[in-house]
């Protein structure tokens, strides 16, 4: 079976790097000078913990592919990029499958032009920094959680990658397949849209948001306000999750945070953006997610 991962960003080179461990996998890059320091490198490295490891990985550049022939494709470019590749993607063929593990949820209303392959979306909830072209820090590991797009697919619920995944790899690099596509990416876009803007506005790490009482009631306050998405017996529960990965991810930078440090465009539309749209179309108004949506905007623009 041949895998197929668009995008070498950290999220791109943590799933190479896992998943040539069981499959034939061929990872695709914007860059020539990406692809050559991987290849000069030997592979993909990972610094875990007080381990080091490089896996070899079979590169090309993207730009070279018309229409991807992988069985499955794991498209791991930022939201904000996938428009560009959505054409190759459309032209995919029955047979295959595209798996997409973007932040926010913003990019679901482009699935509609995705005729012939079955779609899944994913939730990466690892912890991971890219050092360079070659290397990434594996920070914290989580799992991915994978749904089948519109909705569940019939007994068996999963496909012939996700059931080789379980067996071969879940124990060093696990998976979920959840029924509920929705409920699946909610939960994960909360979590981003608390902690990743206030780490970036604050400039701090995970962690703060929980140490510093003033920043844990800018965070309570923003859930208050965002937990209109959240079904009122979930609310509580959902708040403690997102506190739980604030603790587990306490010495981490938010993806956010460094894309402002280092001058990059963020992804607070895929995240905030949309969240404040969807409350729009339900006349809700949502005043403190503006303003924090606005000043994530105004630091981006800085850069």
């Amino acid at each position: 079976m041949r895998i197929g991962i668009v995008g070498g960003g950290a999220i791109g080179l943590l799933y190479a790097f896992h998943l040539t461990k069981a499959f034939d996998v061929t990872l695709y890059v914007k860059r020539k000078a990406q692809l050559q320091l991987i290849s000069d490198n030997g592979g993909i490295t990972v610094l875990h913990q007080q381990t080091e490891e490089t896996r070899e990985i079979t590169v090309k550049l993207w730009g070279d592919v018309n229409v991807p022939e992988d069985d499955v494709i794991i498209v791991a470019v930022k939201q904000y990029n996938l428009p560009e590749l959505m054409n190759s993607l459309n032209e995919c063929s029955k047979r295959q499958s595209v798996f997409f593990l973007q932040n926010g949820m913003a990019h679901i209303d482009l699935l509609s032009d995705l005729i012939n392959p079955r779609i899944f979306l994913g939730v990466v909830e690892h912890g991971v920094k890219k050092e360079n072209d070659f290397t990434i820090s594996w920070t914290g590991k989580g799992r991915t959680k994978l749904a089948h797009y519109p909705k569940p697919l019939p007994e068996p619920s999963t496909v012939d990658f996700t059931e080789k995944w379980t067996k071969d790899i879940s124990n060093d690099f696990p998976i979920e397949i959840c029924p509920d596509f929705n409920e699946m990416m909610m939960q994960k876009l909360l979590v981003n849209a608390i902690i990743n803007p206030l780490t970036a506005i604050f400039h701090v790490r995970n962690g703060e948001l929980l140490t510093n009482i003033h920043y844990k009631k800018t965070m309570a306050m923003l859930y208050n306000e965002l937990s209109l998405f959240v079904e009122k017996n979930k609310r509580q529960e959902t708040w403690e999750h997102i506190c739980t990965i604030c603790e587990r991810t306490a010495t981490n930078w938010s993806s956010m945070n460094r894309d402002i440090q280092e001058g990059r465009e963020t992804e607070v539309d895929a995240i905030l953006g949309y969240l404040k749209k969807l409350a729009i179309s339900r006349g809700e108004s949502v005043p403190i997610t503006e303003f924090i949506y606005e000043a994530v905007k105004g630091l981006q623009d800085m850069k």
